[in-house]
């Protein structure tokens, strides 16, 4: 299994950092804005939800070709399908979080809350997402390659 890679490396790995970063940050900007009442933590998680969601996309669909490479009588399948499923509903709940911070308002402390809530509920999903992407290099192997065959 090959999926899609760059000089070797498995390309999806090394996009989702990105996204991570990006999103985890999000419910921090929300407790300062609600924390300071200033409008630019809010703006500062706008354009971090749609840094991450933007990344998010390239990183799935690097993710896509991996799971087309895997298959479909793979050990791993079951796994792959439960990470792609919790992955593609944390960025659907993202998007939900990036429509609810309108950069050019001030939010009020209902709609802060609620996107507060919003960022919460994805980065759980997130997380457990990422355990079953954790799960399949490590516990499955997929994405590797055995460097050592033939010594």
């Amino acid at each position: 299994m090959n999926g899609l890679r760059i000089g070797g490396h498995p390309l999806h790995p090394a996009l989702v950092h990105f996204p991570i970063a990006a999103w985890i940050a999000v419910p921090l900007l929300d407790v300062l804005s609600l924390m300071l009442r200033n409008p630019f933590w809010w703006r500062c998680a706008f354009w971090l939800l749609a840094i991450g969601a933007g990344m998010a996309l390239l990183a799935m669909g690097a993710g896509l070709f991996d799971l087309l490479a895997l298959p479909a009588t793979h050990p791993a399948q079951r796994t792959a399908q439960r990470h792609l499923l919790l992955m593609g509903s944390a960025w659907c709940v993202f998007i939900g979080d990036l429509l609810l911070h309108s950069p050019s308002m001030f939010p009020s402390v209902p709609l802060i809350a609620s996107g507060l809530a919003l960022s919460l509920a994805g980065l759980a999903l997130m997380f457990s997402g990422a355990y079953a992407g954790g799960k399949l290099v490590y516990d499955f192997g997929v994405g590797q390659r055995d460097t050592h065959a033939g010594r």
